[in-house]
Protein backbone atom coordinates (compact mmCIF):
# COMPACT_ATOMS: atom_id res chain seq x y z
CA UNK A 1 0.00 0.00 0.00
CA UNK A 2 1.52 3.52 -1.03
CA UNK A 3 0.79 6.69 0.61
CA UNK A 4 -1.68 8.92 -1.18
CA UNK A 5 0.19 11.69 -3.22
CA UNK A 6 0.01 15.03 -0.71
CA UNK A 7 -3.10 17.55 -1.93
CA UNK A 8 -1.58 21.28 -2.57
CA UNK A 9 -3.76 24.54 -1.85
CA UNK A 10 -2.51 27.90 -4.13
CA UNK A 11 -2.54 31.26 -2.94
CA UNK A 12 -2.64 34.63 -4.13
CA UNK A 13 0.00 36.69 -2.19
CA UNK A 14 -1.33 40.43 -2.15
CA UNK A 15 -4.54 41.02 -0.28
CA UNK A 16 -5.01 37.41 -0.01
CA UNK A 17 -2.14 35.82 1.76
CA UNK A 18 -1.08 39.19 2.99
CA UNK A 19 -3.07 42.74 3.47
CA UNK A 20 -0.89 44.83 0.63
CA UNK A 21 -3.62 48.00 0.70
CA UNK A 22 -2.25 48.35 4.41
CA UNK A 23 1.68 47.40 3.38
CA UNK A 24 1.50 50.18 1.05
CA UNK A 25 -0.35 52.66 2.92
CA UNK A 26 2.22 52.48 5.57
CA UNK A 27 4.93 52.69 2.38
CA UNK A 28 3.36 56.03 1.02
CA UNK A 29 3.22 57.40 4.51
CA UNK A 30 6.67 56.90 5.71
CA UNK A 31 7.69 57.70 1.82
CA UNK A 32 5.68 60.93 1.89
CA UNK A 33 7.04 62.14 5.72
CA UNK A 34 10.51 60.98 4.81
CA UNK A 35 10.14 64.41 1.79
CA UNK A 36 7.87 66.29 3.67
CA UNK A 37 5.50 66.13 1.13
CA UNK A 38 2.28 66.08 2.93
CA UNK A 39 -0.37 64.29 5.44
CA UNK A 40 -3.21 62.22 4.66
CA UNK A 41 -4.68 63.46 1.84
CA UNK A 42 -1.30 62.88 -0.05
CA UNK A 43 -1.27 59.45 1.27
CA UNK A 44 -4.89 59.29 -0.25
CA UNK A 45 -3.92 60.73 -3.62
CA UNK A 46 -1.03 58.24 -3.43
CA UNK A 47 -2.75 55.07 -2.75
CA UNK A 48 -5.59 56.01 -5.17
CA UNK A 49 -3.04 56.74 -7.76
CA UNK A 50 -1.38 52.68 -6.85
CA UNK A 51 -4.84 51.64 -7.89
CA UNK A 52 -4.46 48.62 -5.39
CA UNK A 53 -1.63 47.33 -7.54
CA UNK A 54 -2.36 47.63 -10.60
CA UNK A 55 -0.67 50.74 -12.08
CA UNK A 56 2.88 49.88 -13.46
CA UNK A 57 5.47 51.04 -11.30
CA UNK A 58 6.80 53.05 -13.85
CA UNK A 59 3.88 54.85 -14.46
CA UNK A 60 3.11 55.27 -10.60
CA UNK A 61 6.11 57.22 -10.21
CA UNK A 62 6.02 58.98 -12.91
CA UNK A 63 3.13 60.77 -11.93
CA UNK A 64 4.53 60.94 -8.23
CA UNK A 65 7.18 62.72 -10.01
CA UNK A 66 5.54 65.57 -11.55
CA UNK A 67 3.21 65.87 -9.09
CA UNK A 68 6.09 66.60 -6.23
CA UNK A 69 8.20 67.55 -8.77
CA UNK A 70 11.26 65.37 -7.58
CA UNK A 71 15.08 65.49 -9.11
CA UNK A 72 14.81 61.21 -8.88
CA UNK A 73 14.82 59.62 -12.21
CA UNK A 74 11.76 56.97 -12.41
CA UNK A 75 14.31 54.47 -12.42
CA UNK A 76 15.95 55.36 -9.27
CA UNK A 77 12.20 55.84 -7.32
CA UNK A 78 11.21 52.71 -8.36
CA UNK A 79 14.43 50.64 -7.25
CA UNK A 80 13.90 52.50 -3.94
CA UNK A 81 10.38 51.29 -3.77
CA UNK A 82 11.02 47.76 -4.76
CA UNK A 83 13.75 48.28 -1.57
CA UNK A 84 11.78 49.57 0.83
CA UNK A 85 8.06 48.80 0.60
CA UNK A 86 8.42 45.17 1.76
CA UNK A 87 9.67 46.27 5.07
CA UNK A 88 6.15 47.98 5.64
CA UNK A 89 4.54 44.32 4.91
CA UNK A 90 2.96 43.33 8.32
CA UNK A 91 3.15 40.26 10.24
CA UNK A 92 0.25 37.51 9.05
CA UNK A 93 -3.00 37.82 10.93
CA UNK A 94 -3.26 35.35 13.73
CA UNK A 95 -6.34 33.72 12.05
CA UNK A 96 -4.29 33.25 9.09
CA UNK A 97 -1.36 31.73 10.09
CA UNK A 98 -4.08 29.68 12.68
CA UNK A 99 -5.42 28.15 9.49
CA UNK A 100 -2.49 27.55 7.47
CA UNK A 101 -0.81 25.72 10.26
CA UNK A 102 -4.04 23.88 10.25
CA UNK A 103 -4.12 23.08 6.60
CA UNK A 104 -0.41 21.32 6.15
CA UNK A 105 -1.10 19.69 9.92
CA UNK A 106 -4.02 17.88 7.84
CA UNK A 107 -1.01 16.88 5.22
CA UNK A 108 -1.78 19.36 2.67
CA UNK A 109 0.85 21.21 1.15
CA UNK A 110 0.68 25.67 0.72
CA UNK A 111 2.06 27.05 -2.55
CA UNK A 112 1.95 30.88 -3.04
CA UNK A 113 1.46 32.04 -6.79
CA UNK A 114 2.03 36.22 -7.50
CA UNK A 115 2.42 38.05 -10.36
CA UNK A 116 5.20 40.45 -9.77
CA UNK A 117 8.99 41.12 -9.50
CA UNK A 118 11.63 39.10 -7.08
CA UNK A 119 11.15 40.83 -4.24
CA UNK A 120 7.50 40.17 -3.50
CA UNK A 121 10.22 37.18 -2.13
CA UNK A 122 11.06 39.60 0.52
CA UNK A 123 7.59 40.05 1.27
CA UNK A 124 6.88 36.70 1.97
CA UNK A 125 9.45 36.92 4.14
CA UNK A 126 8.44 39.96 6.14
CA UNK A 127 4.90 38.42 6.51
CA UNK A 128 6.08 35.22 8.02
CA UNK A 129 4.91 32.89 5.49
CA UNK A 130 7.95 30.73 5.24
CA UNK A 131 6.86 29.01 8.01
CA UNK A 132 3.75 27.78 6.16
CA UNK A 133 4.57 27.57 2.39
CA UNK A 134 6.14 24.50 1.16
CA UNK A 135 7.14 26.75 -2.59
CA UNK A 136 6.22 29.48 -4.25
CA UNK A 137 6.27 30.73 -8.39
CA UNK A 138 6.83 34.89 -8.91
CA UNK A 139 6.15 36.05 -12.37
CA UNK A 140 9.02 37.44 -13.21
CA UNK A 141 10.95 35.11 -12.08
CA UNK A 142 9.80 31.97 -13.37
CA UNK A 143 8.55 34.16 -16.82
CA UNK A 144 5.25 33.73 -16.72
CA UNK A 145 2.26 35.63 -15.38
CA UNK A 146 -1.47 33.96 -14.11
CA UNK A 147 -3.61 33.49 -15.69
CA UNK A 148 -1.12 31.55 -17.68
CA UNK A 149 -0.80 27.62 -16.48
CA UNK A 150 2.58 27.89 -16.65
CA UNK A 151 2.91 29.69 -13.54
CA UNK A 152 0.48 27.32 -11.41
CA UNK A 153 2.36 24.53 -12.78
CA UNK A 154 5.67 26.29 -12.07
CA UNK A 155 4.01 26.82 -8.32
CA UNK A 156 3.14 23.49 -8.10
CA UNK A 157 6.69 22.05 -8.66
CA UNK A 158 8.23 24.34 -6.01
CA UNK A 159 5.97 22.53 -4.13
CA UNK A 160 6.57 18.57 -5.30
CA UNK A 161 3.18 18.21 -6.50
CA UNK A 162 1.46 17.64 -9.34
CA UNK A 163 -0.85 20.26 -10.40
CA UNK A 164 -3.84 17.64 -11.20
CA UNK A 165 -6.93 18.74 -8.23
CA UNK A 166 -5.15 21.30 -6.85
CA UNK A 167 -7.12 24.52 -5.20
CA UNK A 168 -6.55 27.88 -6.52
CA UNK A 169 -7.61 30.62 -3.65
CA UNK A 170 -7.13 34.62 -4.64
CA UNK A 171 -8.69 37.79 -4.69
CA UNK A 172 -8.08 38.67 -8.72
CA UNK A 173 -11.56 37.14 -10.87
CA UNK A 174 -8.99 37.06 -14.04
CA UNK A 175 -5.50 36.47 -12.92
CA UNK A 176 -6.57 33.73 -10.19
CA UNK A 177 -9.88 32.71 -10.69
CA UNK A 178 -9.17 33.15 -14.76
CA UNK A 179 -6.23 31.09 -14.00
CA UNK A 180 -7.60 28.36 -12.22
CA UNK A 181 -10.08 28.19 -14.85
CA UNK A 182 -7.40 27.87 -17.71
CA UNK A 183 -5.85 25.03 -15.70
CA UNK A 184 -9.03 22.92 -14.95
CA UNK A 185 -8.45 23.96 -11.10
CA UNK A 186 -11.33 24.26 -8.43
CA UNK A 187 -10.74 27.72 -7.37
CA UNK A 188 -12.13 29.86 -4.27
CA UNK A 189 -12.16 33.55 -4.86
CA UNK A 190 -11.52 36.29 -1.77
CA UNK A 191 -14.28 38.96 -2.52
CA UNK A 192 -12.89 41.64 -0.36
CA UNK A 193 -16.40 42.79 -0.08
CA UNK A 194 -17.32 43.58 -3.70
CA UNK A 195 -19.91 41.54 -5.90
CA UNK A 196 -18.55 38.53 -8.89
CA UNK A 197 -19.36 40.12 -12.30
CA UNK A 198 -18.00 37.99 -14.68
CA UNK A 199 -20.23 36.20 -16.78
CA UNK A 200 -18.33 33.67 -18.64
CA UNK A 201 -16.91 32.06 -15.40
CA UNK A 202 -17.16 31.84 -11.28
CA UNK A 203 -15.81 30.13 -9.04
CA UNK A 204 -15.96 27.27 -7.13
CA UNK A 205 -16.88 29.31 -3.69
CA UNK A 206 -16.78 33.17 -2.32
CA UNK A 207 -15.20 33.96 0.72
CA UNK A 208 -14.03 36.94 2.54
CA UNK A 209 -11.24 35.57 3.95
CA UNK A 210 -7.96 32.58 4.43
CA UNK A 211 -8.94 30.97 7.18
CA UNK A 212 -13.08 30.79 5.80
CA UNK A 213 -11.27 29.38 3.05
CA UNK A 214 -9.43 26.41 4.12
CA UNK A 215 -12.61 25.51 5.98
CA UNK A 216 -14.53 25.39 3.01
CA UNK A 217 -11.61 23.36 1.18
CA UNK A 218 -11.34 20.88 4.07
CA UNK A 219 -15.44 20.62 4.17
CA UNK A 220 -15.30 20.02 0.23
CA UNK A 221 -12.23 17.26 0.53
CA UNK A 222 -13.50 15.71 3.38
CA UNK A 223 -16.86 15.43 1.10
CA UNK A 224 -15.49 14.20 -2.19
CA UNK A 225 -13.49 11.52 -0.37
CA UNK A 226 -16.48 10.11 1.91
CA UNK A 227 -18.65 10.03 -1.29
Amino acid sequence: MTDSPPRLALFDLDNTLIDRAAAFRLWASAFLAGRSLGGEREVDWLCEADRDGLTPRPLLFEQVRSRYRLADGVEDLVAAYRRDYPQHVPPLEEETLTALHDLRARGWKVGIVSNGPPTQEAKIVAAGLIEVVDGWAISEVVGAAKPEPAIFRAAAAACGCKLDGTWVVGDSARADIGGAVACGLPSIWISRGREWEIDEFKPDAITETVAQTITYILAASQSSTSQ
